[in-house]
């Protein structure tokens, strides 16, 4: 071989050597300086729950972020900062050399990546045809249809929010139903809209028409945050939670839903992501009703939030009022203590509900469709006493509820199967209507701040008609109390349905005098 030769090859081995040498110093100072999505969340501070509404807790975790927030310094600027005041906590996007720097900071609980993940599976579908218009055999099992026809109480007046893949607006059996809808998934429609099917399926089964909804009188919040493959990543769904605290952007509207479905989880029962969102849900009077999660098979334990000591989880049940082979089971650890969940069972099994795909009706089974019968029991209660809390619907329900496995409060069942009707007794043994004149006069100013000024009401038209049906029936001794309460107590919009209920009133006893 001759001297050229030799160095030629030496050469070409030196070069080859240098380039695998500068492609791994590259790649490692590319992988290094990578920006990734964090969620920084901070210790939590106290909030004084004598007395609190709505609003200050809002303006409270506002200005704490803010406070927060303001004492940090930084080597770097940050990117895209988004704060998250309902979990304590702002997203970045950054470097891991920034996020180690947090993780460093006394005041900085965890630093979390906020990685993109499937929520909704795929899972198996199946279309009806015919049975429109039939009740369903969850709606008829929780006993809704009861409280429609003897007590005249279907959901109204009451908003129910819902976080999952969206609705069909065009749905016959939805149509109307939809109070705000926002898509937090980065596909942003403007308007509402599904393309996987979950999102309206659960909200038919709060509050679809046409026998398929729990409380069809309910009005639906709806957050679409998992997108057309069923995925998600923790910051946008945490932005998700603090839009229903706070829908219109002002914290002094009370426009949030007392009542927010999650039909999904995840199967870490220990994962503590949203667990500062859900705890300030709770603060801020808003009953978090949580799928138990469909690990049952492979013996896994209540998915997580719904696993949090303060989430209502929902457990699924068949038509023979067994267990559903899917629904996951507990008991659940936190922090060494033992907490029996699920909380309660409702139907979960073969339920017929809204499809995505124009007005078609599919069959699904899973414990995200048990939590909307839940929610939609809720509801109902609250028509019927709007000055319910969170923690009081949830004894009530708990305490009525059809005991199907161990005595009291089981790992697999809960407290029970729901009966509506048995929870609406309790909850009339103590009803004044006074509360829900005060109520109309909140749904007034909530219609106005997310809808705007319209000329058909969907949310307060029925709702006065029901509150003046209900004057109507009082003894002359009952109506007066009533027209003290809410002539000291209310405004004008109130005053002038009191007028209305008297003036129906009137109009009843000329009818029954001829």
């Amino acid at each position: 071989m001759s001297g050229d030769n030799i160095l030629n090859k030496m050469k070409t081995r030196l070069l080859h050597c240098l380039f695998i040498i500068f492609f791994f110093l590259f790649s490692f100072s590319a992988s290094y300086a990578a920006e990734t999505r964090y969620i920084v969340r901070f210790k939590a501070a106290p909030i004084n729950m004598e007395r609190t509404s709505r609003s200050d807790v809002v303006s409270f975790l506002q200005e704490n972020l803010q406070s927060n927030m303001d004492t940090i310094k930084l080597r770097t600027p940050l990117k895209d900062v988004q704060p998250l005041w309902v979990a304590n906590s702002f997203a970045f996007t950054g470097t891991a050399e920034q996020a180690a720097e947090f993780e460093k900071n006394p005041m900085v609980a965890e630093v979390v990546e906020s990685k993109y993940e499937i929520y909704i599976e795929p899972s198996q579908t199946t279309p009806v045809r015919g049975n429109s218009r039939a009740i369903q055999w969850g709606v008829e099992r929780v006993k809704a249809p009861k409280l429609w026809q003897k007590y005249k109480i279907d959901g109204t007046g009451v908003i129910v929010g819902v976080l999952d893949t969206g609705i069909n607006p065009d749905h016959p059996a939805l149509r109307g139903k939809i109070l705000a809808f926002k898509d937090f998934t980065n596909e942003k429609s403007a308007k509402p809209i599904d393309t996987r099917g979950h999102g309206s399926h659960v909200s038919g089964t709060i509050a679809g028409g046409n026998g398929l909804g729990v409380a069809p009188g309910a009005k639906l919040l709806v957050a679409r945050v998992f997108d057309s493959n069923g995925g998600t990543s923790p910051d946008t769904l945490i932005a998700a939670m603090q839009w229903m605290m706070d829908p219109d952007g002002n914290p002094k509207t009370n426009d949030a839903p007392r009542v927010i479905n999650n039909s999904w989880g995840s199967p870490n029962s220990n994962k503590t992501t949203y667990w500062t969102a859900v705890e300030n849900w709770t603060k801020a009077k808003i009953l978090p009703v949580f799928s138990a999660g469909n690990n049952g098979k492979k013996g896994g334990k209540v998915s997580s939030p719904g696993a949090f000591p303060h989430s209502w989880a929902v457990a699924a049940v068949t038509s023979e009022n067994t267990l559903a082979a899917f629904s996951s089971t507990g008991p659940i650890y936190w922090q060494d203590k033992k907490f029996i969940k699920p909380d309660i069972a409702a139907p979960g099994a073969k339920i017929i509900s809204c499809s995505h795909k124009g007005s078609e009706l599919v069959s699904k089974n899973g414990t995200s469709m048990a939590a909307p019968h839940a929610a939609g029991v809720a509801a109902l209660l609250l028509q019927a006493d709007p000055s319910l809390t969170a923690k009081e619907i949830i004894r009530i329900i708990s305490s009525t509820a059809l005991d199907l496995g161990e005595k009291g409060k089981d790992s697999k069942f809960g407290f029970g199967l729901i009966d509506a009707e048995k929870a609406l007794k309790v909850v009339l043994a103590k009803a004044r209507l006074i509360a829900s004149y005060q109520h109309y006069e909140e749904m007034l100013a909530t219609e106005e701040a997310l809808s705007g000024i319209q000329t058909t009401s969907t949310l307060t038209a029925p709702l006065a008609k029901y509150i003046v049906e209900k004057s109507a029936e009082l003894s002359d001794k009952e109506f007066d109390a009533l027209s003290d309460e809410v002539n000291e107590s209310c405004s004008s919009s109130a005053q002038n349905l009191l007028k209305a209920a008297r003036a129906l009133r009137t109009a009843r006893k000329v009818h029954q005098a001829d």
